[in-house]
């Protein structure tokens, strides 16, 4: 039986609505899990899907599974340390699994994956550049599920979570760091008050007022910013 694929644009616009639903919660963790939610709706046979990103020792980073079987599946093969998903990360290629029972090219994993009433998978890398971050996986119960039509729905599938994981990275990351600035900001402001308190206490001018802040800061043992609120604190505790 053949396998429908659907229009480019309907596989952006899946995307699309997933972006959107990010906009107020934009973790990668959480674009992975919207991804495999969407694959196993869009992927005909598919009874579960998974995105594992995958660092550059072969390791896991995050994963995400639509449901236990997959999240189960996946996690035999990381423990075992081989598998299709490890198979298409590592060769940069989809790798087909038509009927699990007579697969032999997983000696450990397929037995043990067989258990959990899987038949068959495509599994696609996550291609950016010459680099491959991880890997979608699909599996399916039985049927005509890995055709022709099916491993090329998947790999199209496999290049829009690429690109939505990407923006997902950059924007996490664009956020942390913005977090990070305005924590800096914050200390620097604190430890700017704090010398000007000990500048109109002691009568001193601001290199000598910073001075003897970090002299607080080595004789407590405590970063100096954190000195200075003290002190700030400490200062308005007196006031009242």
């Amino acid at each position: 039986m053949s396998v429908e694929l659907p229009l480019a644009e309907e596989i952006t616009a899946v995307f699309a609505r997933a972006t959107r639903l990010l906009l107020t919660e934009e973790t990668v963790a959480r674009a992975l899990r919207l991804i495999t939610d969407a694959a196993t709706e869009a992927i005909p046979g598919a009874i579960g899907a998974g995105v594992s990103l995958i660092n550059s020792s072969g390791l896991r980073q995050t994963t995400a599974a639509s449901d236990a079987v997959v999240a189960a599946a996946d996690a035999l093969q990381y423990d075992l340390g081989e598998g299709p998903c490890i198979t298409a990360w590592a060769s940069g290629e989809s790798v087909v699994v038509e009927d699990l029972a007579l697969d032999r090219r997983w000696q450990r994993w397929s037995p043990a994956a067989a258990t959990l009433g899987i038949s068959s998978s495509v599994s696609s890398p996550l291609l950016s550049g010459g680099l491959a971050l991880g890997a979608v996986k699909v599996y399916s119960d039985g049927g005509a599920f890995a055709g022709k039509g099916t491993v090329r729905l998947v790999e199209l599938f496999a290049e829009q979570a690429t690109l939505f994981i990407i923006h997902s990275q950059a924007r996490e990351a664009a956020r942390t760091l913005s977090d990070r600035l305005q924590e800096s900001l914050a200390q620097r402001d604190t430890i700017s008050m704090a010398k000007g308190l000990l500048m109109a206490r002691n009568g001193t001018d601001d290199d000598a007022a910073l001075r003897d802040l970090m002299v607080l800061s080595r004789q407590a043992g405590k970063p100096l910013a954190l000195v200075a609120a003290e002190l700030l604190a400490a200062a308005r505790s007196f006031e009242n």
